[in-house]
């Protein structure tokens, strides 16, 4: 993360200066070797291959150009900024990695608090299920008894009935 001074642009830039040297480095290589592929052999060179040859000139002088400028800053300014970079990126990688592990820590007791929570929805479903399991069973319980009640009623009325009878009965022949 660039903080905009002007020595970051430097050490940006001398990276970049590298890295171009490198890419240069490899594609005249790559040149040089197709070359003495091609050498035994007639070979007329491409439009492309023309091109190719003088985009790689062009960026090898401006490299070299760029080289021979005096340099901006001293080794010692640039250590200095090697190492407040490399402390900022470690401040900013520990910072990413704590907020990454609150983020973590929080996203994990979340998840244990939402199995805790399901957990107990269905312990309560099941004790509510228990309970209205028991009131049929009451229920029936007391329907059972309420007919045994009617039963052992109308069972009385009719013996009452019958002892009734009985009785009219004897005094009707008497």
């Amino acid at each position: 993360m660039s903080r905009g001074t002007a020595g970051d642009h430097i050490l940006f830039g001398t990276e970049s200066l590298y890295m171009e040297k490198e890419d240069l480095l490899q594609e005249v290589l790559e040149l040089e070797s197709d070359k003495q592929v091609v050498g035994s052999e007639p070979h007329r060179y491409t439009h492309q291959d023309a091109m190719a040859v003088t985009i790689t000139e062009e960026t090898l002088c401006r490299v070299q150009e760029e080289a021979m400028a005096p340099p901006v800053m001293e080794a010692k300014q640039e250590e200095e900024i090697v190492e407040e970079k490399q402390l900022n990126h470690k401040q900013e990688c520990e910072g990413c990695c704590s907020v990454y592990s609150r983020i973590l820590q929080h996203l994990e007791r979340r998840a244990e608090a939402e199995q805790r929570l399901r957990e107990e929805e269905l312990a309560l479903r099941r004790e509510e299920l228990q309970l209205q399991r028991e009131r049929a069973a009451l229920e029936r319980e007391r329907q059972e008894a309420e007919h045994r009640e009617r039963e052992r009623r109308f069972e009385l009325e009719r013996e009452e009935r019958q002892v009734i009878l009985s009785i009219l009965r004897e005094r009707i022949m008497k």
